[in-house]
C-alpha cells in the first residue's frame, strides 16, 4: 500500500495544505475581532482573505493537482450514510483524501464562507437593508458550528485510529511521506505574497 501511495505522491498539495491553515488562522482572527469596533478593519480583512482563499480553491478545483480537482474528489452525498454506519460498526478503513463526510463538511464550509464574506461586504459598506446584518450574523454562527463539528470529527477520528491501531501505522507513514513531497510550492509562494500585499494595502503599510 505504501508503494502505491508513493506513486500517487500527495493527497494534499502545497497550495491546499497552506490555504487550509491560512483559512483557519483568518477564521480565528475574524471570530476574535467580530465584536470590536477598534479592530473592525482586522475583522474585515480576515473576511476578505477567507473569500479570496475560497475563490482560489474553486479555481484550483478545476486546474489543480489530481486530488484537489472536483472531477476526482466530488462529494458523494449518498456515501455519507455508509460512512457513518461504517464508523459506528468499527469497519472504517483508511483512505486517501476525504471521505464522503469530509466532502460534506468541506463544501459546507466553502459555501458558508462565501455567504459570510459577501454579506459582510454589504454590511461593512452599508449596502442594503438591516436584514443583511442579521443574515451575516446567522451565517457567521452557522460557520462556527460547522467548524466545531469539523474539528471535533478530526479529534474523534484521531482517537478512533489510535484505538483501532489497524490503519494507524499506514496513516502515520503517509504523514511522513506528506512532509517529503508537496508539489506546487511555487503556487503557494504566489498566494502568500498576494496575501501579504493585500494585508499591506488594507493596513496602509505600503502607502
Amino acid at each position: 500500500m505504501i508503494a502505491e501511495i508513493r506513486k500517487r505522491m500527495m493527497v494534499w498539495d502545497s497550495p491546499i495544505f497552506v490555504t487550509h491553515w491560512l483559512l483557519a488562522i483568518c477564521f480565528v482572527g475574524a471570530i476574535l475581532t467580530q465584536e470590536s469596533e477598534k479592530f473592525r478593519l482586522v475583522h474585515v480583512t480576515m473576511g476578505y482573505t477567507m473569500l479570496g482563499i475560497v475563490g482560489f480553491r474553486l479555481v484550483w478545483g478545476l486546474i489543480g493537482s489530481k486530488y484537489s480537482r472536483f472531477t476526482t474528489i466530488k462529494p458523494r452525498f449518498s456515501k455519507a450514510r455508509e460512512n457513518i454506519q461504517a464508523i459506528l460498526s468499527g469497519h472504517k478503513e483508511f483512505s486517501l483524501g476525504l471521505n464522503a463526510l469530509g466532502f460534506l463538511a468541506a463544501y459546507a464550509l466553502m459555501a458558508l464562507v462565501l455567504l459570510v464574506s459577501a454579506s459582510g461586504y454589504l454590511v461593512f459598506n452599508e449596502i442594503g437593508p438591516e436584514v443583511i446584518s442579521e443574515f451575516h450574523e446567522l451565517m457567521g454562527d452557522s460557520l462556527i458550528m460547522v467548524v466545531v463539528v469539523h474539528v471535533g470529527s478530526i479529534v474523534l477520528n484521531a482517537l478512533y485510529q489510535y484505538l483501532q491501531k489497524t490503519n494507524a501505522s499506514v496513516a502515520s507513514r503517509v504523514g511522513v511521506l506528506s512532509q517529503k513531497a508537496r508539489p506546487y510550492k511555487w503556487v503557494t509562494g504566489i498566494i502568500l505574497l498576494m496575501v501579504i500585499y493585500f494585508w499591506g494595502l488594507q493596513f496602509k503599510i505600503w502607502s
